[in-house]
């Protein structure tokens, strides 16, 4: 039979995937324990090897939380397999009903990680026919070996601080650019219901922005043909979704330290996310220019300006609420379509007024579980 392969249906294989420094542990430590099992004079000294394979983790958190489980875990099989060992003999089903008895209370107290590790350990009394002081200390000294192994090469783990605080600041600029992105599609209207275009823009021109993505392509030289602006929100949360991975991972490796604030700020990041999507979605609803969206659109820009990790948008809410008083200072619509219009803009300030009330409700709970040695609460705009 013939077979044809296509360039399209190989799986490349993702190299960015592929964690060299696990790799490199794993092979190093593995052949470490076996050699010193073996300068121990211990049986069956490979297996010190694979359970130090076994024991190496993603995180040194992760690494150590296993090991305490595999621990009782080996205790657990001891006592199970000593009781049918002596009581049914030293045969292969009697091994059959030891697995199905150790893997149920595994599985009951929490301990499926030190399944496979100790069955295979268990093993070697199934071989020998006994289980006396000797052959249990070669089983607890090739047990410790391999996960001391293990634990012991794991807390080499390097530090992603730098290329977070990179992504990090990478981060704010993908907002920076979704909030002017908006700014510049609350301005920039196929139609306009402003009576006299040019008494509410100054210079008699229409607002310019450099950098959105349309249906067309990217604009970079501010003039836009095409009225259909797309607001993307996909290269911000695939950052954010790989700051988040970098950021549990970086927590797995802080045994001291703690790392709950980057996570929480990641958090509340993608919470604020959401609440932009929905501001895009209510802008795309709005189809003319009206004399409202002119000060909304500065105001997307001035957070623009000011976001920042250190804002606590205390001085942005105070805006906010002199731009809700100007809105009440307005004439009431005098048409259907301007009223519709209108109420989906007081929408979108209540969604923004939302956006900015997550920051700063994260800012005062931060304080509450005193985080400050992460905050400088200086900054109030």
């Amino acid at each position: 039979m013939d077979y044809i392969f296509r360039k399209d249906n190989i799986k490349k294989v993702q190299l960015n995937k592929v964690n060299p420094w696990y790799i490199f542990k794993a092979g190093i430590g593995s052949a470490i324990a076996i050699i010193l099992a073996e300068l121990f004079g211990l049986s069956y000294s490979p297996s010190a090897g694979i359970i130090t394979l076994l024991t190496i983790q993603n995180t040194k958190k992760e690494t150590l939380s296993i090991a305490a489980k595999r621990i009782i875990s080996f205790l657990l099989a001891v006592t199970v397999s000593y009781l049918l060992f002596n009581g049914f003999g030293y045969n292969p089903w009697v091994f059959g009903i030891f697995v199905l008895i150790f893997a149920g209370l595994s599985n009951l107290f929490n301990l499926k990680e030190g399944i496979s590790m100790n069955s295979v350990l268990m093993t070697h009394f199934l071989i020998e026919k006994r289980m006396d002081p000797q052959l249990f200390f070669n089983e607890v000294m090739i047990l410790g070996i391999g996960m001391g192994i293990g634990v012991a090469v794991n807390m080499f783990m390097p530090s992603y601080r730098k290329e977070i605080f990179i992504k990090q600041y990478l981060l704010e600029i993908e907002f920076k650019k979704v909030l002017r992105a908006m700014a510049f599609a609350l301005k920039n209207k196929k139609a306009c219901l402003i009576q006299d275009f040019s008494d509410d823009l100054p210079n008699k021109e229409k607002p310019v922005f450099t950098g959105i993505e349309t249906e067309s392509g990217i604009s970079d030289q501010g003039s836009l043909n095409n009225e259909n602006i797309i607001i993307n929100f996909r290269d911000l949360e695939t950052l954010l979704e790989e700051l988040l991975h970098k950021a549990y991972e970086d927590a797995g490796n802080r045994l001291l330290s703690d790392t709950r604030y980057l996570i929480t700020y990641l958090e509340m990041r993608k919470h604020q996310i959401e609440v932009l999507k929905d501001i895009s979605r209510d802008i795309s609803n709005i189809p003319v220019l009206l004399k409202q969206s002119i000060p909304l659109a500065d105001f997307l820009n001035r957070i623009a300006d000011s976001f920042h990790e250190m804002n606590n948008a205390k001085g942005l809410l105070e805006d906010l609420k002199n731009l809700y008083n100007h809105y009440k200072q307005d004439k009431l619509p005098t048409t259907r379509e301007e009223f519709e219009y209108r109420a989906v803009l007081y929408q979108i300030l209540k969604e923004l007024e939302y956006f900015l009330l997550i920051k700063r409700n994260f800012v005062i709970d931060i304080e509450k579980k005193n985080m400050k040695t992460y905050w400088n609460n200086n900054t109030d705009k």
